[in-house]
């Protein structure tokens, strides 16, 4: 899934400011798995249609397509770019109260909340850690796995999402490339 030949860029993005000095710490540990060349984009300023009007939280869809669209502005010159997006705001999507993050699965683009992440500034990276790559793996390709310690077995809770770590699991490394 990965292209051996030439590394991926790899944008950060703070939505609305969020997340700053966690950024500058996330491209390290995301390029070491994905062989990405990570760096720090501009903030996208978050709109108000993207509210839920009922719950004040961001549709995470919304946010998503937000940023294919600014990453087909940037691509224009046929360069390949992954963009991850973090955002302090609590995401939601259809038919879910709340989601930790949102990407399109093989596509371009994923965004992780902190809003639930919280409960200390160690334990907070370690969370965002471990969403950046699980959304990540969306992007380059990996479905849900069943492999109870993979990153990408799906959660509804931190504490699953604590359980199941941050490192993919064997088969989907191999995936990866």
């Amino acid at each position: 899934m990965r292209d051996r030949g030439a590394r991926r860029g790899l944008e950060l993005v703070s939505v609305g400011g969020a997340g700053e000095g966690l950024l500058a710490e996330l491209g390290r540990p995301l390029d070491a798995v994905f062989g990405t060349r990570s760096f720090r984009g501009p903030p996208l300023p978050p709109r108000e249609e993207w509210r839920d009007p009922d719950t004040g939280q961001l549709r995470s869809g919304d946010v998503v397509d937000a940023l294919i669209a600014r990453a087909d502005a940037l691509r224009a010159d046929g360069s390949t770019l992954w963009t991850l997006a973090v955002t302090d705001a609590d995401l939601c999507a259809p038919e879910r109260s709340f989601v930790f993050g949102e990407a399109t699965v093989g596509g371009c683009c994923a965004v992780v909340s902190l809003a639930r992440l919280g409960a200390g500034p160690e334990r907070l990276r370690a969370r965002l850690l471990a969403e950046a790559v699980h959304e990540l793996g969306h992007v380059a390709g990996l479905d849900h796995c069943d492999r109870g310690a993979c990153v990408m077995v799906p959660c509804r809770t931190v504490v699953e999402g604590d359980r199941r770590g941050a490192a993919l699991c064997a088969r989907c490394r191999g995936l990866l490339g």
